[in-house]
């Protein structure tokens, strides 16, 4: 299944825009970007995304807040991060799903599609 509508939370614009265009060429509608934990709750607030590809640490804060808030509102959400792995994340993330940086594109579309099966 393909999202539709996609929201980024990513610092990093440069790496937000290749993943906005990755997902352009999935076919992926709606795609909103997010720098920060203020504006990704911003976004949030005006849409209800499919999916949400997070970045762990970002400018004002971890997410790890934000994503307990998409779990209780059944918002699909993984983590992308450059951690490696999920062992350091707090024990209610231990089993997230995690797209490992840097990735190409076909690592970002297997993703994707792992995040809507579920």
């Amino acid at each position: 299944m393909l999202p539709q509508r996609v929201l980024i939370v990513e610092d990093e614009y440069l790496v937000a825009m290749d993943v906005e265009t990755s997902l352009q060429s999935m076919g992926v509608k709606s795609i909103d970007i997010a720098t920060t934990l203020f504006q990704a709750k911003e976004s949030l607030s005006r849409a209800t995304p499919d999916c949400v590809l997070l970045d762990v640490s970002l400018s004002d804060g971890m997410s790890y807040e934000l994503a307990r808030h998409l779990k209780e509102h059944s918002i699909r959400f993984g983590f992308v991060s450059g951690y490696g792995d999920t062992s350091g994340f707090p024990p209610d993330f231990a089993d997230a799903h995690l797209l490992d940086k840097p990735f190409g594109e076909t690592e970002l579309k297997a993703f994707v599609a792992r995040l809507m099966e579920n």
